[in-house]
């Protein structure tokens, strides 16, 4: 565990962030003195990550070096439905070979800011892949779709009356059960 006080790896997450949601959250979490276990989720919907990976990458190193743990949670099945945020109409579906191909050539990508050695990675398929369509059922259950239809990208689709795809509407979930 980090030997930096938990006041001082605070103010050190603060830095190059523009809000920490519950900072008294966080506080209190790594008051505690026990490792935190970070996690990032990235779908493999194209073959390289982008510079908006790149800046949480460079964050979740800052946890790494306060001697708190990475995972990683790369998509794959959430990557076969696409994620809609900021979309204005649906992406097009990718071939589960794709979204393999794509995630290959995410570790030679992520093990340039992360310590290869101190992150975990795992794949969502483990267990979005083994859910019964119950188990869905269940899960949706567990939230409305006005819900849903607060996140800005599917209530301009919405209020334009342009197509939201019923996956669409489950990937927020998929992201939630991550």
């Amino acid at each position: 565990m980090s030997t930096v006080s938990p006041g001082a790896q605070l103010e050190a997450l603060r830095r190059g962030t523009v809000e920490i949601i519950s900072e008294e959250e966080l506080l209190a979490k790594l008051a505690r003195g026990r490792p935190l276990r970070i996690k990032l989720g990235l779908d493999p919907t194209a073959p390289d990550l982008h510079i908006g990976n790149a800046i949480v990458l460079q964050k979740l190193r800052q946890f790494q070096d306060l001697g708190h743990e990475a995972v990683l949670v790369i998509g794959d099945f959430t990557g076969l439905i696409g994620d809609p945020s900021g979309k204005a109409e649906t992406r097009p579906a990718l071939s589960p070979e794709e979204v393999e191909r794509n995630a290959r050539t995410y570790r030679d990508q992520y093990s340039l800011i992360l310590d290869p050695a101190r992150t975990r990675v795992v794949f969502n398929s483990e267990w979005l892949g083994k859910m019964k369509f119950y188990d869905v059922i269940k899960l949706a259950s567990r939230t409305t779709v006005h819900r849903i239809l607060e996140r800005d990208d599917f209530a301009r689709r919405y209020a334009d009356r342009l197509p939201i795809h019923l996956h669409e509407l489950l990937y927020p979930l998929c992201q939630a059960y991550d």
